[in-house]
């Protein structure tokens, strides 16, 4: 289903938001676990924080698109071949 650019631009602009404050409370989670000296919390932290930034990154890319936009994303759609996401 295709949105019209207006619409599909605030949902992004909504999304960043969202990632840009989530990285800002990661960011300072991540200087507190530090200050403890707790690095393997640390590291959870700093790759969340990481998570958000990319996914930013990546609206932003998509801001003016013209293309469609999907109206919702399956499971197979994130791309979990990182082996930092591995159990």
């Amino acid at each position: 289903m295709a949105t019209n650019v207006s619409e599909k631009d605030k949902a992004l602009q909504e999304v960043i938001d969202w990632c840009e404050q989530r990285e800002v409370e990661g960011l300072r989670l991540a200087n507190a676990l530090l200050q403890k000296h707790d690095l393997a919390a640390y590291a959870v932290v700093k790759a969340q924080i990481d998570e958000y930034h990319k996914t930013a990154e990546h609206c932003r890319s998509m801001l003016g698109y013209s293309g469609s936009m999907p109206s919702c994303l399956n499971y197979e759609d994130i791309d979990d071949s990182s082996p930092d996401l591995q159990p």
